[in-house]
């Protein structure tokens, strides 16, 4: 039963990153996103963290949220 609610909750972080994606700035969805990474990997789905953690644009910031690395993806100039 866990992982069915693992998955439920996975998928459900999953499209509120994507809402969220439309109004609000990147943190917010990688936030999302992360939190819904870890729930696939606690349902023990690798195949959707692989897919969330090889995308361009914020699966960078995914892998480094699931490490615990929150400073990895700023930049200084």
């Amino acid at each position: 039963m866990t992982p069915i609610v693992d998955r439920l909750e996975a998928w459900t972080l999953l499209a509120l990153g994507l809402a969220a994606g439309i109004v609000a700035p990147h943190p917010v969805t990688t936030a999302l996103w992360t939190a819904a990474a870890r729930a696939f990997e606690r349902a023990g789905d690798a195949g959707m963290v692989a897919r969330l953690t090889s995308g361009t644009k914020f699966g960078g910031r995914i892998r480094a949220g699931l490490r615990g690395d929150r400073l990895s993806h700023l930049r200084f100039a």
